[in-house]
């Protein structure tokens, strides 16, 4: 190799440094990295494709594994999108429930983060906590749908079936047993001088330069833009609730940091509001669906068809779902986009184009930008 030449390294996607299925070609000059290339492909399952050839109300079972970290989120995007081409509102009961269950999902998304965090960071007691408040959430899901990692709880239409009958009882129990957790990490974690002296700085993307570089979420909110869909655009019962969207000053992976976990406490206090107004004794939580899309083109027209679209906030940031329907059982197609793609490609690229990023920053850069694999590889 010539003299300054810089040499690629293969890192993952087994590489603790790596966010999981993905691997990356890292260029390396000594320890500053130079460049570093997405492989993706190492999850790829063909979900888009394997749900036109499944009922609608089937493919809420592939719905949530477009990200196993925040399956919920993803499962609701779906039912929306399917309830915008059919005409269908779910009942209220079902919108706030759809809404508690998302926000629990944005909680332990987040705390599964911190797991990566801690590791990427070598604060090894970050994940024992971590995990430990997320086991309880986990429960919470065996206790009110059955399920502790995809529920297949939401469906076009409403919800499955009803919340227990101490519904609130336990989500608070569970909110309280979590939170004191929470607290622990951000005072032992989130604030600990030798975290800030490994985050501050690194990885910065500020302001609209983010906007540019098409991320969403908390990476977008840490860049300074006060931009979250529940707000902007509401669904469910979001518009029936008071929160605040965090927001960063410095853009780095502190910011990105701080964020994620201030997005826990306003989620726990969108789930105190909605709680309240859950009735167990309501039956109405479900509306029967049309077996048909309804066609939106009038005949003679070959291809009668109609669409559908929903735009969610997952705990990565914007996910869109659009589906095609020709009047038959099965869509016609599904397409997504999803939040990580820009923060493995352009995010990053951005990120080594502007500062020295070291071999030793970058799973710290990447963990801070909190990527989802299996919504590449859909």
């Amino acid at each position: 190799m010539a003299e300054g030449k810089p040499r690629m390294i293969f890192l993952g996607p087994q590489h603790p440094g790596a966010p999981g299925n993905v691997a990356f070609k890292v260029w390396l000059k000594g320890e500053k990295v130079v460049k570093a290339e997405l492989v993706p492909g190492f999850l790829h399952r063909g979900f888009e494709k394997m749900m036109e050839n499944r009922w609608w109300e089937v493919d809420v079972v592939l719905s949530p594994r477009y990200c196993v970290e925040d399956p919920d989120n993803f499962e609701l995007a779906y039912v929306l999108a399917v309830e915008d081409l059919f005409g269908v509102e779910a009942p209220e009961k079902a919108r706030i429930v759809r809404t508690i269950v998302a926000e629990m999902s944005r909680i332990q998304s987040h705390l599964f983060w911190l797991m990566h965090m801690g590791g990427a960071t070598g604060a090894r007691y970050i994940p024992a906590w971590a995990m430990a408040a997320r086991e309880e959430i986990l429960r919470w899901y065996d206790y009110v749908t059955g399920h502790r990692i995809y529920h297949h709880y939401m469906t076009p239409g409403g919800i499955r079936w009803n919340v227990p009958k101490d519904f609130k009882e336990v989500t608070l129990k569970t909110l309280n047993r979590v939170m004191p957790m929470v607290k622990d990490i951000e005072d032992a974690f989130v604030n600990n001088r030798i975290l800030r002296a490994r985050t501050e700085g690194i990885g910065v993307i500020k302001g609209y330069v983010a906007v540019q570089l098409n991320a969403t979420g908390p990476t977008l909110r840490a860049a300074g833009i006060k931009y979250d869909v529940r707000k902007v655009d509401p669904y469910e019962a979001y518009g029936d609730v008071d929160f605040e969207i965090p927001t960063g000053t410095e853009g780095d992976a502190h910011d990105r940091i701080v964020v994620r976990i201030r997005e826990i406490y306003q989620s726990k206090h969108i789930i105190e509001q909605l709680v309240e107004r859950v009735k167990p004794d309501d039956l109405n939580y479900r509306v029967k669906m049309p077996l048909l899309p309804p066609p939106t083109l009038p005949w003679p027209a070959v291809a009668r068809h109609g669409e559908g679209m929903s735009r969610v906030e997952a705990a990565r940031g914007e996910a869109m779902v659009h589906v095609v329907g020709i009047k038959d059982r099965k869509p016609y197609r599904v397409k997504l986009i999803t939040p990580s793609m820009p923060l493995l490609t352009t995010v990053m690229d951005y990120i080594i184009e502007h500062e020295d990023v070291t071999i030793a920053d970058l799973p710290i850069i990447v963990m801070s930008l909190d990527p989802c694999p299996p919504d590449i590889d859909r």
